[in-house]
């Protein structure tokens, strides 16, 4: 297995050209955000103190966990591009099972998905703090690793279930694609959490990494909320980015995201060895 991990890891940091597309690939939502959306969103919401700070954290928060979710696919593509060329039955000769085969790829998934996430949260951070001059509290940055590491084997978990059932690479990049697009609206950060429709949000809920970006969110907004935002408007600015998510009419806490977090990733793990079993046994009566 670790032979298989160290395999994967050094075929998608070997493709230096695939590394940077990657990671402009997850960064697109960013130039987007600068280049068009950030001025028009400060003039729409003029009137409360301090927007474009909110506005960079809140952005900040919900960009790294999209590029979680879309590494961490593009990297499950060896495990596709292995079933495709028939590599995945030459493994299949070695002393190792099937289930034992896939979480190999998953946790190199889960380490690009880790390492793709810092660069993306360092490259923004550095930005909004040189031109925007927002302030990050030295905390925050121990806080969201936590956070980070979680969402990043939370999302590779569920992209794990779905490439288990792909076995062309063609189909595969045009699922990337789709995944690349709806990635922003499944974590409530192209359009604001408040804006969404009550099914919408409940299928946001659904998400892992809804929840990695809502303890993202919390942990940035933190220090800043409080000292131009209290009481009700505070409340309903959180409510409206989706800062915090209520679940039957109990408001999630920080932890309580973790804890979704880890109760997912359980279910998941769970959920992607049996599928694993499945397989090899279907294989097996071949």
């Amino acid at each position: 297995m670790l032979a298989l991990l160290q395999r994967n890891i050094r075929i998608y940091f070997g493709n230096i050209f695939g590394v940077i597309m990657s990671c402009l690939g997850a960064l697109i939502s960013f130039f987007i955000y600068i280049g068009f959306l950030q001025r028009t969103l400060e003039k729409s919401w003029g009137n409360i103190p301090h927007i474009t700070e909110i506005l960079d954290l809140w952005m900040l928060a919900g960009i790294v966990t999209i590029a979680g979710i879309t590494t961490s696919f593009q990297a499950l593509g060896q495990l596709v591009k292995d079933k495709e060329t028939r590599t995945a039955d030459d493994l299949s000769l070695t002393d190792t099972s099937l289930p034992t085969r896939n979480f190999a790829y998953i946790l190199a998934s889960i380490f690009v998905s880790l390492i793709m996430q810092i660069v993306t949260f360092t490259i923004m951070s550095i930005y909004f703090t040189a031109v925007d001059k927002i302030s990050i509290p030295n905390n925050a940055y121990l806080l969201s690793s936590g956070f980070i590491l979680l969402g990043a084997i939370s999302a590779t978990l569920v992209n794990g279930v779905i490439t288990l059932f792909i076995h062309s690479y063609t189909t595969f990049s045009r699922l990337s694609s789709i995944i690349g697009a709806a990635a922003g609206f499944a974590v409530a950060t192209y359009m604001p959490y408040g804006t969404l429709t009550t099914h919408a949000q409940t299928l946001v809920k659904l998400i892992p990494s809804s929840y990695e970006a809502a303890a993202l969110r919390s942990i940035l907004l933190d220090k800043v909320s409080p000292n131009f935002l209290t009481g009700n408007a505070r409340t309903q600015m959180f409510n409206y980015l989706g800062v915090s998510f209520k679940i039957y009419g109990y408001r999630l806490a920080r932890m309580d995201n973790a804890y979704m977090l880890l109760g997912m990733t359980a279910l998941l793990t769970v959920i992607i060895i049996a599928l694993s079993l499945t397989i090899a046994k279907s294989k097996n009566n071949v």
